[in-house]
């Protein structure tokens, strides 16, 4: 084994984690924008991930799937809200609860970021073979508490 290979084999974990996040990241942004899409932040990938058009979420709701906590939500949420991808409208219960809903612009952001996301999965999944990816799902899904 090479120098340069064995340096590969020796690079810690959260090394190469934030290289496979870069390298989707990157090209995530790459191809919207060759799809005329203006990118989108993993953080605003989440909040559009886990709405659909027909069921609004509060704040709280969308951070709890997301995994992040509610302020880092509202900061997504904001910022999308002010670029016209997201509706916010009063919820029933508590006087300051929000429902945040898509836009029509936010589903079709949502729609062709997912069709990416999928052919990235595709490609990933080429570069380790048969199987490979729903290994590697299974073992980020297993490897850490919710």
């Amino acid at each position: 084994m090479g120098r340069e290979s064995r340096d590969e084999v020796d690079l810690p974990l959260l090394a190469l984690l934030q290289r496979g996040v870069r390298w989707f990241s990157e090209e995530l942004v790459e191809r919207l924008d060759a799809a005329g899409v203006a990118p989108i932040t993993p953080a605003h990938a989440a909040v559009l991930a886990h709405l659909d058009p027909s069921a609004p979420l509060s704040v709280a709701e969308l951070a709890r799937r997301a995994g992040v906590t509610r302020q880092t939500m509202h900061r997504a949420v904001t910022q999308l809200v002010g670029e016209g991808l997201l509706t916010s409208a009063p919820g029933p219960g508590f006087p300051r609860s929000t429902l945040i809903g898509l836009t029509a612009a936010g589903c079709q952001r949502r729609d062709v970021a997912s069709g990416i996301i999928r052919d990235l999965e595709q490609d990933l999944e080429s570069r380790l073979g048969p199987g490979g990816l729903a290994g590697l799902r299974d073992r980020l899904t297993r490897a850490w508490p919710r």
